[in-house]
């Protein structure tokens, strides 16, 4: 489909783009990230931009990884009950966004986690000055796989806008954001794998997938029960990427969403 990028993969993934547009990827949070510019930033090459991008990119890894054991949220998941832990505004961030999509889907969206429990991202304090998270249970833990690759989509397609680049296309792991238009009188289209829908994005658009696959159906994180979801897939659109792709695992999980 001329002028249309392709959306592939487990969730929904950038896999080519019409026309010859500066484009640049590579791994990030166990999976890929892609980013499209509409045209070249002013004054930078290619690679410099692709660097300060991997900047992003190591800035969140250290905030937000679940696997690196000297992270934000590592070191807040090991932390005991009652004790404060310093934070990047990053993870700080995610939490405000967190919250208010657990209290719009009524609970079917939660970051956190408890051994044989229900936990609940109530038992999370927020301090904002300095940045910092307590937990009101012992166990409580944060799993961000549900937010952190939109976060980081925003992440990225802000620093690009810091940089000069008004008009790009970010994807990361599926989820995807649109800034700006790739022409003077149109937007960014994705398609998305296995359907023949074609969606437009407006500038500050996202689109996030959530899918359920065979042996890996979603927990309801309201009662740690793994749920058949009424639909394969739920996509989602919202104002920032974090927030689709928060959204799409609690339509997927069969939350309600306030109007």
């Amino acid at each position: 489909m001329k002028g249309v990028v392709t959306l592939l993969g487990l969730v929904v993934s950038l896999s080519a783009v019409a026309g010859d547009l500066p484009t640049f990827a590579g791994p990030a949070m166990g999976t890929t990230y892609r980013v499209t510019l509409a045209r070249d930033v002013p004054g930078m090459s290619l690679g410099e931009v692709h660097r300060e991008v991997e900047d992003v990119l190591a800035r969140l890894d250290r905030a937000l990884s679940t696997w690196r054991p000297d992270s934000d949220a590592s070191r807040f998941n090991r932390a005991a009950a009652g004790e404060w832990v310093n934070v990047a505004a990053d993870l700080l961030a995610v939490m405000m966004i967190a919250r208010r999509v657990t209290d719009d889907s009524g609970g079917a969206f939660d970051i956190t986690r408890a051994p044989g429990a229900v936990a609940g991202v109530h038992l999370v304090a927020i301090r904002a000055e300095p940045p910092a998270l307590r937990k009101a249970r012992d166990g409580v833990a944060l799993d961000l796989g549900g937010i952190g690759p939109g976060y980081a989509v925003d992440a990225i397609g802000e620093r690009l806008l810091g940089l000069g680049s008004k008009n790009h296309l970010v994807e990361l792991g599926g989820e995807v954001r649109a800034w700006g238009s790739p022409h003077s009188n149109g937007r960014w289209r994705v398609a998305i794998r296995g359907t023949r829908d074609v969606l437009e994005l407006a500038p500050g658009e996202a689109v996030a997938t959530s899918t359920a696959r065979p042996g890996r159906s979603p927990v309801d994180p309201r009662t740690g029960r793994v749920v058949t979801p009424r639909v394969p897939s739920a996509t989602v659109r919202a104002a920032t990427c974090a927030e689709a792709d928060a959204r799409a695992v609690a339509e997927l999980v069969g939350g309600p969403e306030k109007p």
